[in-house]
């Protein structure tokens, strides 16, 4: 029986489940790298091999349980959906069928078996049997990928081996891939800087500008080159003291002064 509260729940509960065991798994692989990256120190090669294929897997599953975190959270957000039609909108088609797919293969993770009963009640049990199947690839691709059993291919592992003793400082390569595109790599960087050095400073030093503004030329001074200047004319006006309001008549002179002073004077006496 379709009971939409206990599923609200079980979604909720499966989410923090997941969260709890991502963060448990990714310290434990944490733990194990330390200790191929001493194996690979001390020259034990298969056995990091063996150890480093266990953490290749754990590796897929925290990415696979990121992903059904997400669709549970999807589901959260869009439930009235889920609730309100009898039939499986395609807005949340893709994650109903794969944690419905996935439930069984996450067995750490038991509410997701709970939220797939939930889901097998409301949309029915052939729903639930076509999900399981996988029919018309209606999961995830990336989760079948990642949950499927199957030996890690050589290459990754090699990788994971390489990335971990660089990772704990352990001269260690592999034997097994070719190296050479990396060598021609690290050639092409080496020949660069060595042009480099021969070219000077090199970069974009040489095409920028100066900073500092170009003094102006200097136009050199000859005494016996000489100037062809007009003469000042003897009747200029600049050598006459003119009055500067030539309606005016000029000043008296000073015996003038005097006269006008005794005719005052006199003018006072009557």
């Amino acid at each position: 029986m379709f009971n939409p509260t206990r599923l609200k729940v079980q979604l909720k509960l499966a989410i923090n489940r997941l969260k709890m065991l991502q963060a448990k798994r990714t310290s434990l692989n944490q733990q194990a790298r330390r200790e191929i990256g001493t194996l690979l120190e001390k020259g034990k090669e298969e056995s990091a091999r063996i150890r480093v294929e266990h953490i290749i897997r754990d590796d897929l599953l925290i990415e696979a349980m990121e992903n059904l975190e997400l669709y549970c959270d999807l589901l959260l957000a869009r439930f009235g959906l889920l609730e309100s039609y009898k039939t499986c909108e395609p807005s949340i088609a893709e994650a109903v069928n794969t944690i419905i797919w996935a439930a069984p293969r996450v067995g750490e993770v038991k509410e997701l078996s709970l939220v797939r009963d939930q889901l097998a009640s409301k949309f029915g049990k052939e729903f639930m049997l076509q999900a399981m199947e996988n029919e018309d690839d209606r999961v995830n691709p990336r989760i079948v990928m990642k949950l499927q059993v199957s030996a890690p291919d050589t290459y990754l592992v090699e990788r994971y081996l390489e990335e971990i003793a660089r990772t704990y400082n352990v001269q260690w390569k592999s034997n097994i891939i070719s190296h050479e595109e990396e060598e021609e790599d690290l050639e092409d960087i080496e020949d660069l800087g060595n042009d480099n050095d021969d070219n000077g400073s090199g970069g974009q030093a040489e095409l920028l500008p100066p900073l500092q503004n170009p003094s102006p030329p200097v136009v050199p001074v000859t005494n016996n080159v000489g100037f062809d200047l007009p003469e000042i004319p003897t009747n200029s006006p600049l050598n006459k003291n003119t009055n500067t309001n030539p309606s005016l008549p000029p000043p008296p002179p000073a015996d003038d002064f005097d006269a006008l002073q005794r005719r005052l004077d006199a003018l006072k006496r009557k």
